[in-house]
C-alpha cells in the first residue's frame, strides 16, 4: 500500500486548481493519479500557492465512490482518504476550495488499478 501526494495551487491564470502528484503528473484543471486499492491519498495545499483552503473532497455526481469513507481534513490542514477494496477504473472527485472568500470546486481523476 502506497501514499499518493497532490499538491494543489491556483492557476496561474483564472481560478482553476493547477494540480500535480508524487507521480509526475501536473496540469490545470486536472490530472490523472494513479492508485492502488488500499493506498492513502493525502492533498496538500502549495505554500503561498492562492488557495486560501479546501472546504471538501467528495465524488463528483455520477461517479462511484472509491474512498472507504469520504476524505476528511487532518489536523495539520492536509486531506486524507483511503482507497477502498474492491474498486477498479477511473473515477472523478470534486474538491471545493476557496481563494479569498471566493468558493470554486473542481474534478480531478483517479485511476484504480490492482
Amino acid at each position: 500500500m502506497a501514499t499518493e501526494t497532490i499538491f494543489i495551487s491556483k492557476q496561474a491564470n483564472g481560478t482553476g486548481l493547477h494540480l500535480s502528484d508524487n507521480e509526475g503528473h501536473s496540469g490545470d484543471g486536472t490530472i490523472t493519479t494513479i492508485v492502488g486499492q488500499g493506498d492513502t491519498v493525502i492533498w496538500k495545499l502549495v505554500p503561498d500557492g492562492g488557495i486560501t483552503a479546501i472546504t471538501n473532497i467528495y465524488p463528483k455526481p455520477g461517479s462511484e465512490n472509491i474512498f472507504s469513507a469520504n476524505p476528511s481534513k487532518q489536523t495539520d490542514g492536509r486531506w486524507q482518504g483511503t482507497v477502498a477494496n474492491p474498486v477498479l477504473g477511473s473515477e472523478s472527485y470534486s474538491i471545493d476550495y476557496t481563494i479569498g472568500e471566493d468558493s470554486y470546486t473542481d474534478d480531478p481523476e483517479f485511476e484504480v488499478r490492482d
